[in-house]
């Protein structure tokens, strides 16, 4: 009997978690109910817990844009001049938030390089999504980088988007693929 006890108290939990995984729960609630489980450490403001990952938050229920992974490296001089040269000659780099290997990809440059990539977000729930332009250009895969009306798909060693690219500047990158 203890054995049948302990097994439905099991199964309730266990409905209950997946009840509460599958609805977007407003951030006022998990910051005041500390016993929601989340998988992220830090929550920003506007943001919802949807099946236990965070979100941004608008009051519009059509305008829930999912979070991209924030990147943790840090850029180099030679990552930013990089960059500042790849934005100088218009080469942008397709993707979407949920894919690893464009993590991958910009974890490469560091976050501050990164951010001033011209990178277009695929996703039809990313931020800042520009998926009508990704069809338009018949973008399949990420991430995809757009050099002069070439396509070249997969994670680029930084030395090898410069070779692409003609840059000619430092080298001395941190990371490599």
């Amino acid at each position: 009997m203890l054995t049948k006890v302990r097994l439905f108290r099991s199964t309730i939990a266990t409905s209950i978690a997946l009840a509460i995984g599958s609805m977007a729960i407003p951030l006022a609630t998990v910051r005041a109910n500390p016993s929601i489980p989340t998988s992220d450490n830090a929550i920003l403001a506007r943001q919802v817990i949807t099946n236990n990952t965070a979100k941004p938050y608008s009051n519009s229920p059509k305008s829930l844009v999912a979070a991209e992974p924030q990147i943790e490296t840090v850029s180099g001089i030679a990552e930013t001049q990089l960059v500042e040269y790849l934005v100088a000659n218009k080469i942008e780099f397709y993707g979407a938030y949920w894919c690893s290997h464009c993590q991958k990809q910009k974890s490469l440059f560091g976050a501050t390089a990164a951010a001033k990539l011209l990178y277009v977000e695929c996703a039809a729930d990313g931020e800042n999504s520009q998926r009508q332009l990704c069809k338009d250009k018949n973008i399949q895969m990420f991430p995809t980088w757009v050099i002069r009306g070439k396509y070249f798909t997969g994670t680029k060693d930084l030395k090898e988007i410069a070779t692409l690219t003609g840059y000619k500047g430092k080298m001395n990158f941190k990371y490599r693929k």
